[in-house]
């Protein structure tokens, strides 16, 4: 009896349409289908390990996969409108794992109140403080899906951050009064002496899906703010503020007088230009240049939360999937990471997406052995999101007649 081919299936949400748990198991299901024209049923066996990149879901990659208990808080949403959230504490360590999707982010709101102006981080912040208050010594935080554009003042806010105008006065020193990007050009100095003391004993590990600067044409202004509804004008003043901000910042570290700069290494360091300072709205650059938290890609902390790499180095194809391929995908996104390391173990590796909009040349650089695309099956765009599940699990059954070949190749080798 010939042994079974072993795929592991490490995917990302579709957007807006599956989510990585569902994107999972119509893969599966369609593997499964399609393979009984070409191989019998139990000569696969797929493992389903749904992964977040950082944003939406990344919670449900840390529950799925360890022991942890849910923390029910109350916090203020991106429009400062109380809600209720929570974030997961580990029943064995000290470890708190927050997402900020849940404080922050767009899935929060409407389509129409989308405001990256008026939005704040406040939220965020107050999920990180309850944590600490928690007791625990280490914080994982997933900071994809933000509705913000606020350099993380608002997160800073919350944290016990003062910010002053060249009045002296305090930007929002009311208790309903929360910082965002239209604050951010007021901004002439920082006062952290409120700050939270207990940030000096956590370590924070963010998981960032994007690796983008926090300034200039690939910062976070520029090429996330229009996705969480600003205009034209709207992007001159956020960006114009988001410097000041950067440059109050700098000076402010500069000095060497904030409560967290103990090394040198922060003296008169600018870490706008630092990969993954643009990640939510310059939340990133917050919680790196102020926080020293260590910004990494987000796929992976997932993948360790996971133990994906073990899963990847004994199975003899791997697959992963999310809803658009494209330039971003290849910019520290989850299916270029697990193209690393389905590369490491010399596996073959398939991508499932709704839209490939890649080149043959790109996919080649990445990696990627195959892709099997949604869109050709589909009417239009609405139609292709409103039937996800069912196009999915149709390309996944006609894919599978490339398992004879996968099967084939193992016997051979």
């Amino acid at each position: 009896m010939r042994h079974p081919i072993n795929i592991v299936i490490a995917t990302d949400k579709f957007k807006g349409s599956l989510t990585a748990q569902e994107a999972s198991v119509s893969i599966s299901n369609g593997l499964k289908r399609g393979v009984s024209s070409v191989l019998s049923l139990d000569e696969i066996k797929t493992l389903q390990i749904p992964l977040a990149d950082g944003g939406e879901g990344f919670l449900s990659v840390a529950g799925r996969n360890g022991f942890y208990k849910r923390r029910e808080v109350e916090i203020v949403d991106p429009l400062g409108r109380t809600i209720k959230s929570h974030y997961l504490l580990s029943e064995k360590d000290p470890v708190a794992v927050i997402e900020m999707a849940l404080a922050s982010g767009l899935g929060l709101l409407e389509k129409e109140e989308y405001n990256p102006v008026e939005a704040t981080s406040f939220g965020f912040g107050q999920l990180i403080l309850h944590a600490i208050k928690d007791g625990v010594s280490e914080i994982i935080a997933g900071i994809g899906g933000s509705a913000t554009n606020d350099g993380g003042t608002g997160m800073l806010q919350a944290l016990g951050y003062t910010f002053r105008d060249k009045s002296g006065e305090v930007i929002c020193g009311e208790e309903d009064q929360f910082m965002s990007g239209s604050l951010l050009s007021e901004i002439f100095s920082i006062d952290d002496s409120g700050a939270e003391r207990a940030l000096k004993r956590v370590r924070i590990t963010v998981a960032c899906d994007v690796d983008n600067p926090l300034l200039g044409a690939d910062g976070a202004t520029y090429v996330y703010a229009k996705q969480k509804g600003a205009d034209e004008s709207d992007l001159i003043k956020l960006e114009a503020g988001m410097r000041n901000f950067a440059e109050v910042s700098e000076r402010h570290l500069g000095f060497n007088s904030c409560f967290l700069c103990d090394s040198s290494s922060y003296v008169g360091y600018d870490f706008s230009d630092f990969p993954g300072s643009g990640a939510a709205g310059g939340v990133g650059y917050a919680l790196r240049s102020f926080l020293k938290a260590d910004l990494i890609p987000g796929w992976r902390v997932a993948a360790t939360l996971a133990n994906v790499e073990e899963a990847i180095s004994k199975a003899d194809l791997i697959i992963s999937g999310e809803g658009r391929l494209d330039k971003q995908t290849l910019s520290g996104k989850l299916v270029d990471g697990i193209s690393i390391l389905a590369n490491r173990y010399r596996k073959p590796y398939w991508v499932y997406c709704g839209e490939n909009n890649l080149s043959e040349e790109e996919l080649k650089v990445a990696r990627i052995s195959k892709v099997f695309e949604i869109s050709p099956n589909a009417k239009n765009l609405n139609d292709s999101i409103s039937r996800a599940k069912q196009l999915l699990e149709k390309i996944s059954a006609e894919s599978a007649t490339f398992l004879s070949e996968l099967q084939s190749n193992r016997q051979t080798n």
